[in-house]
């Protein structure tokens, strides 16, 4: 751990003792928040800071109410597209990802994804390179990721390819390399909600994504395809659940998915008849069928994030609305339909994208919470003892 520059824990969060803010190295204007762990277990936490027009991808490691020195990425030149990323790959190594815009592309949201290495704990890096093919037209709202062994990396995106002529956005995956070289880009999906971010998930060599279809009659919910790193699927997608949401364009509002064995849990946004709810479901047969859906919140903005513990329950995070302000609440869901825990990590306002989406983690008994502060103009971290749920 390198040198110690930011104080630990700064006390609990809206009294909630389970609950501790803490004193980031993210300074004030910053954004676009990220979350994941390294190999060997420390929190890797991300954001994005604004210098003039200049953008800086920034990062530090948190163990033991520990910080490393933040670190630099890359700095761009002009607005980022998607939050980006920096990843704990298996090997120990570090891939960090953003999205600019191409020059003149800005107001037709097409996005490019850039890709960097580093096995130095990030003191440097390779050469950014372009992980997608020439034909691609990423759109800006989203890239997805999953770590896998060997040090590789497996990337989703959404693809605008098809979107002029078709008014079809597309989903697109490939898999970086231990080299930083990326394969073959494969299609998951045809047609799926334009906007919405996705979440992708990964077991050994078998990958899940879970997304916002577009069906007939514009109807938008949930589903999953199933896929291995480096091949297209085998398999038709199957939905999670059918909310019959019908919907004319993106709500913007995305799901997500975690995975341990044959278990993987999805918790979702929808707003059927109006009324926004949290969803979570359970499959047991690594996603060819999930069970039915409890309901976690029926007052919600949704913008959720999910992460499995080791008695099979679920973590939920997302946000609830409570009038001008909303409310970001973490919950566990447990495989037989109960919620044994909830807590408030945070009440008050919240950016529009791409800083509006929470980001949770968990790490030993310690689930880490991530959102930007719209008041405070500053990215936030929790963390939540998890002691005794």
């Amino acid at each position: 751990m390198s040198l110690v520059l930011y104080l630990g824990l700064a006390g609990p969060a809206h009294g909630d003792p389970l609950v501790n803010l803490i004193v980031t190295p993210a300074a004030i204007d910053s954004r676009q928040h990220g979350l994941d762990k390294t190999a060997d277990g420390k929190l890797i936490f991300s954001w994005v800071d604004n210098a003039d027009d200049n953008n800086f991808v920034r990062f530090a490691f948190y163990q033991n109410q520990d910080w490393s020195a933040a670190r630099t990425v890359v700095g761009v030149k002009g607005k980022l597209g998607a939050p980006p990323k920096v990843i704990g790959l298996s090997d120990g190594a570090l891939l960090a990802l953003w999205m600019d815009y191409p020059e003149g592309k800005k107001k037709s949201y097409w996005g490019r994804i850039y890709s960097a290495r580093s096995t130095d704990g990030g003191a440097s890096w390779s050469n950014p390179a372009l992980p997608n093919s020439k034909a691609a037209k990423v759109y800006d709202a989203q890239m997805s990721a999953a770590a896998l062994p060997g040090g590789r990396l497996a990337l989703v995106w959404t693809d605008m390819r098809a979107a002029q002529d078709e008014h079809r956005y597309q989903l697109f995956s490939t898999v970086i390399d231990e080299k930083g070289n990326a394969a073959p880009e494969h299609s998951l999906d045809t047609d799926v909600c334009s906007c919405c971010p996705v979440d992708t998930a990964a077991e050994q060599d078998s990958l899940m994504t879970v997304y916002r279809d577009h069906l007939p009659g514009e109807v938008r919910d949930m589903s999953v395809i199933r896929w291995v790193a480096g091949q297209s699927p085998t398999e038709a997608s199957n939905p999670v659940y059918n909310d019959g949401w019908v919907i004319e364009g993106c709500p913007s509002n995305g799901p997500a998915l975690a995975i341990k064995g044959e278990r993987v849990a999805a918790a979702w946004f929808t707003a059927k008849n109006g009324q926004g709810y949290v969803k979570a479901a359970f499959s047991e047969n690594a996603g060819r069928n999930f069970a039915e859906p409890a309901v976690l919140d029926s007052n919600a903005a949704g913008y959720v994030d999910a992460a499995l513990l080791d008695d099979g329950s679920v973590l939920v995070s997302w946000r609830s609305r409570t009038g001008p302000e909303d409310v970001l609440k973490l919950a566990k869901f447990k495989t037989d339909g109960t919620l044994s825990k909830a807590v408030e990590v945070f009440k008050g306002s919240f950016p529009r994208w791409p800083s509006r989406d929470p980001q949770l983690k968990v790490i030993g008994d310690s689930a880490y919470v991530a959102w930007t502060d719209a008041g405070a103009k500053q990215v936030k971290l929790a963390a939540v003892s998890l002691v005794g749920w």
